[in-house]
């Protein structure tokens, strides 16, 4: 037996030494595995750059595994097998929605399971301005989300739409309540309908009352308030304007609204001429007395209030544009007449004289 002497260090037993070493691989292997799952981790929850913003379309039924390698596709993961994990063990597996989703310009592959799982669809703010008739809206819409403009106006003018949205009145033109919308890319035109009515609706339900003390129902009141949308420039005049036309309305005259009569022959882009206030439609108001059948565009809160409480005490019945956004208010007709005449003679002489002619030169 070999003596051991005080400098000698102890040696472990060769299964001991074996053991040992099982071990050291072990933790290596377990060691290399999370570094190799940490750095997917980092890398699914990296925020990567693109040159532009990505659109997908998620069907219906697509499975996870579909949804991954249409993603790869588009460059939105570089990894669908990862992508495909990930879902699974956070459970998202079978909670990606269908849908059409946007994406980039900086985003991770993170983002993208969370907006899928979330339903998070893309996206517009999209305007209707106050004043627009639904052909305009229509174009709108188009143009931000690609909505069949064709089918949004003849849904708006479509008897079975509005009695199914609960309206009584001949169409949907005036109800599309101006403001500004989250409009998803994928939106139906039945959608986009019902959200801009919704808004109308509330406004109805709120001012009933104010509108049965002046004797008119909320229709009445939109279609008054879509003319006196369609003639006030300033917010200053509209409930001047309105109460012109309650005026009118209250002495059995005609409302002799310009506005009514490009409604009806649809000519927004030239002046009207005297044989255009002939024309034979129930909303000419030079024609038929009182309110036209409904409104002639969408009236903006500003133009609603006008209508529901007119000036007070105001007691004109006729004005006319001075050309620079205000009105000229007279009493009678022959005080109409004259600030007619003035305003024609005063546009005369800038046609002679243009503002920027260079005087003394």
């Amino acid at each position: 037996m070999r003596k051991r002497y005080r400098g000698d260090k102890p040696r472990l037993p060769r299964r001991n030494r074996a053991w040992f070493v099982r071990e050291l691989v072990f933790l290596a292997v377990v060691g290399a595995l999370l570094l190799y799952a940490l750095g997917h981790v980092v890398a699914f929850r990296s925020t990567r750059e693109i040159e532009h913003r990505v659109l997908v379309e998620i069907p219906e039924g697509a499975s996870v595994g579909e949804i991954a390698a249409m993603l790869e596709g588009l460059g939105l993961t570089v990894a669908p097998r990862r992508f495909v994990l990930a879902a699974r063990i956070l459970g998202y597996e079978e909670k990606l929605q269908a849908g059409s989703y946007e994406f980039g310009p900086r985003f991770s592959e993170m983002d993208v399971l969370t907006a899928l799982s979330r339903g998070e669809v893309a996206v517009r703010r999209v305007t209707i301005p106050e004043g627009s008739r639904a052909e305009q809206i229509a174009v709108i819409l188009d143009v931000a989300v690609g909505m069949d403009s064709n089918e949004f106006v003849e849904r708006v003018h479509d008897p079975a739409v509005v009695a199914r949205l609960g309206f009584h009145a001949p169409s949907l033109e005036g109800y599309l309540m101006p403001d500004t919308y989250r409009v998803e890319l994928d939106m139906t035109v039945s959608g986009a309908i019902e959200m801009m009515t919704w808004g109308t609706r509330r406004v109805m339900e709120r001012y009933s009352s104010r509108a049965e003390s002046l004797g008119m129902t909320m229709h009445e009141i939109l279609t008054l308030a879509s003319i006196v949308e369609s003639e006030a420039m300033l917010n200053r005049e509209r409930s001047r304007i309105s109460a012109v036309y309650h005026n009118r309305l209250d002495s059995a005259w005609r409302l002799e609204a310009d506005p009514t009569v490009r409604y009806a022959k649809d000519v927004y882009h030239r002046k009207l001429y005297y044989s255009d206030l002939r024309y034979e439609s129930p909303y000419n108001t030079y024609r038929n007395k009182g309110l036209p059948p409904g409104p002639i565009c969408s009236p903006g809160m500003a133009s609603i209030i006008a209508a529901l409480y007119p000036l007070e005490g105001n007691d004109e019945y006729f004005f006319v544009a001075n050309g620079d956004g205000t009105h000229t208010f007279t009493h009678t007709f022959r005080e109409h007449s004259q600030a007619r005449e003035r305003i024609a003679q005063e546009r005369k002489k800038q046609v002679q004289f243009p503002l920027d002619a260079g005087l003394g030169e």
